[in-house]
């Protein structure tokens, strides 16, 4: 098994580094780089609060080293470890202008059953837009996830998890409402798996505003506040999930900067709908920490 794991590391490390050499190769300015057109796309279900999947600046080749420490591990609805925290160190890499981008993560749970749910994550991105001039623009991030579980009773447990994510921040005018929409499937990765049943697709419609506090400090400086809330609809998603609405995911997180280190600390509140998924309702916070040179 750890062969195994060694030789994947190694190739998604390879395939990381020549596709940065290919991004440097590409001619500056050839595609179109704007940050502020990216608004945050946050993966809310499993350890992406906060990172911001967008677009480099002049081509530029970005890496960013991170930390984010919750106190449960909640992946769309579900409470992979028993109310216990998670400590997600990860590498990523942003490929400049090109819209790609990519992820190395580890998940280490810091109690209950570590051995069997320590996890390995390696995520792939592609993020563009369409339609920029008009008030139907609409941003999106393609993703790809491939989770690496230990063996458990002989069998293993990978599983993979392809979606798209949709923003549309000037549908609503001047409001500062940006809905979104997520839809993803997941798979299991071999035939031997613990995970029966858990083969389906995803439905998450959000809304998304940014609240500006403009005297938040006492120095008069202001503060943004990210408040967002979302509903899903699993079709089958994950360890045998019935096909219903199950659980509404309501939160608020802020940013805290100084040079090229981003401090971000977040809260959320899950009210579950389908015991299938979970049979409690679910209060989590933690804190990211990002720094990208």
């Amino acid at each position: 098994m750890k062969t195994r794991m060694t030789l994947i590391n190694i190739v998604f490390l390879l395939s990381m580094g020549s596709i940065c050499q290919a991004a440097q190769e590409t001619k500056k300015g050839k595609l179109e780089a704007d940050a502020n057109a990216m608004p945050v796309i946050k993966y809310l279900w499993y350890g992406f609060e906060l990172l911001d999947i967008r677009r480099g600046i002049e081509g530029k080749i970005s890496v960013d080293l991170t930390t984010t420490v919750q106190s449960k591990n909640i992946w769309h609805g579900f409470d992979l470890s028993s109310d216990h925290g998670i400590v997600m160190p990860a590498v990523g890499v942003t490929l400049g202008d090109t819209g790609f981008s990519g992820k190395y993560i580890h998940a280490y749970p810091t109690a209950g059953h570590i051995d069997e749910t320590f996890e390995t994550i390696y995520a792939l991105f592609y993020t563009g837009a369409f339609l920029k001039d008009t008030p139907y623009v609409t941003n999106y991030t393609a993703n790809y996830f491939y989770y690496g579980f230990p063996r458990i009773d002989g069998a293993k447990s990978d599983s993979q998890e392809v979606g798209i994510t949709f923003a549309w921040p000037k549908l609503l005018g001047d409001s500062g409402l940006v809905p979104n929409y997520y839809f993803g499937t997941l798979w299991m990765t071999r035939s031997n798996t613990n995970l029966k049943e858990s083969e389906g697709f995803i439905h998450v419609f959000g809304l998304a505003y940014d609240l500006n506090a403009p005297d938040f400090w006492a120095v008069g400086k202001g503060q943004t506040f990210r408040l967002s809330g979302d509903i899903t609809y699993n079709d089958g998603f994950g360890f045998g999930a019935s096909h219903d609405w199950s659980h509404v995911v309501l939160g608020a997180s802020t940013n805290f900067g100084r040079g090229n280190l981003t401090i971000t600390p977040f809260v959320n509140y899950q009210i579950s709908m389908d015991e299938s998924v979970n049979n409690e309702n679910e209060l989590w916070c933690g804190v990211n920490a990002t720094y990208r040179f």
